[in-house]
């Protein structure tokens, strides 16, 4: 879901940008420096978050995160609207690989690279799909919007997914005590 869900916004953000911004405004070549500058950022807090903290749960809030990026875009095609998407999409951009690797390694110790290889696999496909669902929607639509919503809804199906596998080891660890 994660790959899937934020590769719409990432790919297509300076088009969207430019089609909903007044002509000749400087935003649009700022929001992807923004994104970089977020990244940056989640990925040096994210390194600093402590080990023990449920991985499934900080995958969650990346993608919610993410989600709530795309719907910014969305709600508000502004200069506000878009700069507040580009740092809620860039912040957890790396944190949710940081989140998924520590999560395999948790899951499977040593043999973790198999688990590895399969999520990057997922994640990859998700960056394949996620443009070929956009382009034929926008050009039904005329417009990203359709799009955009079914990836923010990937992305919080991802966050609930991740969400209800916390809850359900909680209950089960709680039966078990």
């Amino acid at each position: 879901m994660p790959g899937f869900g934020y590769i719409i916004t990432a790919t297509f953000l300076p088009v969207i940008a430019r089609a909903a911004l007044p002509p000749g405004s400087p935003w649009p070549d700022l929001f992807w420096p923004m994104f970089g500058a977020a990244l940056i950022v989640g990925a040096i807090a994210a390194a600093r978050l402590p080990g023990h903290w449920d991985n499934r749960l900080l995958l969650a809030a990346g993608c919610a995160m993410q989600a709530l990026g795309i719907v910014a875009s969305i709600l508000w095609p502004n200069a506000v609207g878009f700069s507040a998407g580009s740092v809620l999409l860039g912040l957890p951009f790396t944190a949710i690989t940081l989140f998924a690797m520590r999560e395999a390694r948790r899951l499977h110790g040593e043999r973790a690279a198999g688990l590895m290889g399969y999520a990057t696999a997922s994640y990859g496909i998700g960056q394949i799909l996620g443009p070929l669902v956009a382009a034929p929607l926008t050009a039904r639509f005329g417009s990203f919007s359709p799009a955009l919503w079914i990836a923010a809804a990937a992305l919080l199906a991802g966050a609930a997914g991740f969400a209800a596998t916390t809850a359900a080891a909680r209950a089960r660890s709680r039966g078990s005590a």
